[in-house]
């Protein structure tokens, strides 16, 4: 037996229709009332599959099937329904139906897993929600790595922290009691929306993922001194010159290192922002994205900012500062996230078998699973983006059969990890 189309369509569009942008995308963010709504929606299909429903101490949802064996680790699959502002129906969503059309589906069979299997559904994922570095905080509290600290400082846009949010929301967290132990998740399991182009452009209906990118962030700023246009050229403090030529140094710099690493500067504030005057004060926000391990144990990108940054200030006579964006009790950048290559060998057997045609894709998008790798043995599927595939905007679509088929290879997957082996 394998998934069925119309449920998984059934399931998109009533959780799309939990937005409070009606007509301007899909905007269900952490600790909502649309939040709300959608939990509810999910724990009551989860209940007709008479699953062992409960929720930890941040608002994660689990329904669990037993297995045979006792006291064996899980066999986890899921994924994120909360979205960005204005965001489309499919990032995160796709995939928590998906996993729950698998359950759906070994429900109905009568499948005998002898691990047991728990259903995850993560509703903190997107870090646009209170700001980089705060996302994926579901799977941070499973692993241990979120704080107290970061529910009391970090802020969403309407001004309330984390924590504020989810107390209005009816949840007072208890990170202690979502601390899962070594070795008591045997696999975590996740599909997606690939969020880029690639699959579409290349007609394949899967795409099986070996590593995820690792990602540092990075705050910096440039102190001027602002001045009428007609200014003499040589008697100017312009912060905006300084951080052009930085943007020039760090570009080369980060090219130099080779293909295992990406960088830019992705955002510009300038005050003022005007052609009248001489910026006096810029701030830009620095991205990196590391694809081999022995990048970030070798390179000091810290350090290298901040050579660049030294180097501008003494050549424009101006201050220059560096902050670090990062997730607390994790290193930046990190290093990327590898999956289990036994498994993506099993899904592409399984492709196999059911005729999908599939393209192994690594790219630089974050999800719950960079999290797990360094915890359990984990996997992700990719299913295409259409629409040159855009993401976080209401024009994101992926067709429905598209995570149908994904739905099939996360079954199956799930099927072979559930069983002992003899």
């Amino acid at each position: 037996m394998l998934t069925q189309t119309n449920r998984i369509q059934k399931d998109l569009e009533t959780l799309a229709a939990y937005t409070s942008t009606p007509g301007n995308g899909v905007t269900r963010s952490s600790y909502s009332k649309e939040d709300t709504m959608a939990k509810e929606y999910l724990i009551s299909e989860m209940k007709k599959l008479h699953l062992d429903i409960y929720e930890d101490g941040v608002g994660t949802i689990f329904g669990r099937k037993e297995g045979t064996v006792k006291d064996a680790p899980v066999v986890m699959f899921g994924s994120h329904y909360d979205s960005v502002v204005n965001g489309g129906a499919f990032d995160g969503a796709a995939g928590t139906v998906a996993a729950l059309e698998v359950m759906r589906i070994l429900t109905e069979e009568n499948f005998k897993n002898d691990y047991p299997l728990e259903l995850i559904l993560m509703n903190a994922e997107e870090g646009a929600t209170f700001g980089p570095c705060t996302g994926v905080t579901n799977s941070r509290a499973m692993v241990g790595t979120l704080t107290l600290e970061e529910l009391k400082t970090v802020k969403n846009r309407f001004g309330q922290t984390k924590l504020e949010a989810m107390n209005e929301y009816g949840l007072v967290p208890n990170l202690e009691s979502c601390i899962r132990k070594p070795g008591s998740i045997k696999n975590f399991v996740e599909m997606h929306v690939e969020q880029g182009p690639v699959l579409d452009r290349e007609q394949a209906e899967i795409g099986l993922i070996e590593y995820l990118a690792g990602i540092g962030r990075y705050t910096i700023r440039f102190y001027g001194k602002t001045a009428d246009s007609t200014a003499p050229m040589d008697s100017r403090k312009d912060a905006l010159v300084a951080a052009a030529s930085f943007i020039k140094e760090f570009d080369t710099q980060i090219k130099a290192l080779g293909p295992s690493v990406t960088g830019m500067v992705g955002k510009l504030d300038i005050i003022p922002n005007s052609n009248q005057f001489v910026p006096e004060y810029v701030e830009g926000k620095v991205e990196i994205r590391t694809f081999q391990k022995d990048i970030t144990q070798t390179t000091d990108f810290k350090q290298l900012i901040q050579n660049i940054l030294d180097n501008v200030s003494r050549q424009y006579g101006l201050p220059c500062e560096l902050e670090e964006i990062r997730r607390i009790n994790y290193p930046n950048p990190t290093g990327p996230s590898v999956m289990n290559a036994e498994n993506v060998e099993k899904m592409k057997a399984i492709c196999d078998d059911l005729g999908y045609r599939y393209l192994v894709i690594n790219n630089g998008t974050g999800h719950d699973s960079m999290i797990m790798t360094d915890f359990c043995d984990t996997n992700m599927i990719y299913v295409p983006s259409q629409n040159g595939g855009v993401s976080h905007c209401p024009e994101e679509w992926t067709d429905y059969e598209s995570i149908k088929k994904g739905a099939d290879v996360l079954l199956y997957l799930i099927k072979d990890l559930s069983k002992k082996e003899h």
